[in-house]
């Protein structure tokens, strides 16, 4: 499949739905554009995304594009269906820049409470070293006792759940817009279509305190490995969490312990590890970020601090804004701060009446290196305005160490 067929699809299936009276028409917009008077190019950020959609009673069809500096990076095309208790969604991804073909995603879900079967396929289009590629994934997933016990089986057909992302070459590397990712991974096999694999995962609550998760991994050549999680929530009646993650591997007789600790103490969050020698004996805990919220009569006050900058980051908002390790954070492609940034403090306004009134922004950072005082090393400050909820406009300025950086401004439409 091409782009001119895919555009031919989507423009038959607007058609179609038009003629069938559309509910109407759904959508939003978002902008950003950022000045810096300081660098060479005046124009130091761009992003926008415009997402259209037809709606009818069962039926949606969407289209979704992304543009930066380069201009116009992706478009995607969802089509969305329900229908007693039959749902499917429907996925295309093509670049512009080139009018080629990427990626085609459906997923076809059957409800028969209390099981549910799904079917995922999924194709990537070709490229200069690699042919196109398809699999399938066939789901069952049921649960009784009220969901404290459920059961899932994936059987693959050359392709897996364990997600595929693409990557545009771009200028911008800190925008979100630049990856996309998608669930189903059609690219674990080769053709002709065989059986790849098997994937039995059982998850059971007890008590209401405690979680085990047992997973079941067959490869093409039989048994592959055997996890157990066990977790333990409200351990003691406080707010701690203790979970064991044992992993047995029989291909490379190997046996991996990693245990993990985290508590949540309302407005307080401690980010947490145990520390392991060398005979899978916990020696001590590590506290690696503490997180502080405290909500007052229309004001938030937001904390975040990485006491180990060498191990650990701080991601952006869109990604948690929490300490997580840095090796986690670049495979899961998640965005985060300068590695040297170990404070983040946040406060954040609201000017009555809320939903159509002024929201008051900043946000401070310090660094290890910067040197000044308190550490300071930048600040960003800002006022949103909304107008009802379709309009929201925003505006704001950051400073830095060598000064005025940068002027942002932001809108954001939905109809």
């Amino acid at each position: 499949m091409n782009a001119r067929h895919g555009i031919l699809i989507v423009i038959v299936l607007l058609f179609s739905a038009s003629v069938l009276a559309a509910d109407g028409l759904t959508g939003s917009w978002h902008a950003e554009i950022a000045l810096s008077p300081n660098q060479t190019n005046a124009f130091s950020d761009f992003q926008s995304t415009l997402d259209v959609g037809l709606s009818l009673s069962f039926l949606e069809v969407s289209s979704i594009s992304d543009f930066l500096f380069e201009g116009w990076l992706w478009q995607e095309i969802d089509i969305s269906a329900a229908l007693a208790g039959v749902t499917f969604l429907g996925q295309m991804l093509f670049d512009p820049q080139t009018g080629s073909f990427l990626y085609g995603q459906a997923i076809l879900a059957v409800e028969l409470p209390p099981i549910r079967l799904s079917l995922y396929g999924a194709v990537v289009g070709p490229s200069a070293s690699q042919p196109s590629n398809y699999g399938y994934v066939f789901d069952i997933y049921g649960e009784v006792l009220s969901g404290m016990l459920s059961i899932e089986s994936s059987t693959f057909i050359g392709a897996d759940l364990s997600g595929i992302t693409f990557n545009a070459a771009s200028t911008q590397t800190d925008s979100s817009l630049i990856s996309k990712t998608f669930l189903t991974d059609p690219t674990i096999d080769s053709p002709p279509l065989a059986f790849s694999g098997q994937e039995v995962t059982l998850y059971a609550s007890a008590f209401g305190c405690a979680e085990l998760m047992s997973k079941t991994t067959f490869g093409k050549l039989g048994f592959d490995s055997q996890q157990f999680q066990l977790t333990f929530e409200q351990l003691f009646g406080i707010p701690l969490q203790f979970s064991i993650d044992f992993l047995y591997t029989t291909q490379t007789k190997s046996y991996v312990f990693t245990p993990s600790l985290a508590s949540d103490y309302g407005c307080l969050s401690l980010y947490t590890a145990l520390i392991v020698d060398g005979s899978s004996t916990i020696t001590g805990v590590e506290i690696y970020g503490i997180g502080f919220t405290c909500t007052f009569p229309g004001a938030t006050i937001a904390s975040v601090s990485n006491l180990n900058t060498d191990d650990y980051v701080i991601t952006t908002p869109g990604f948690g804004l929490i300490v997580e390790p840095l090796v986690t954070a670049v495979a899961e492609g998640h965005l985060f701060y300068p590695q040297d940034y170990w404070e983040v403090v946040s406060i954040v306004v609201d000017i009555p009446p809320v939903g159509c009134g002024f929201t008051f922004f900043a946000d401070t950072f310090f660094s290890t290196t910067s040197g000044l005082l308190f550490d300071w090393v930048q600040s960003s400050m800002g006022l949103s305005l909304s107008l009802g909820t379709s309009v929201t406009v925003s505006s704001s300025i950051t400073v830095d160490t060598d000064g005025f950086q940068e002027w942002t401004v932001m809108f954001d439409l939905v109809w």
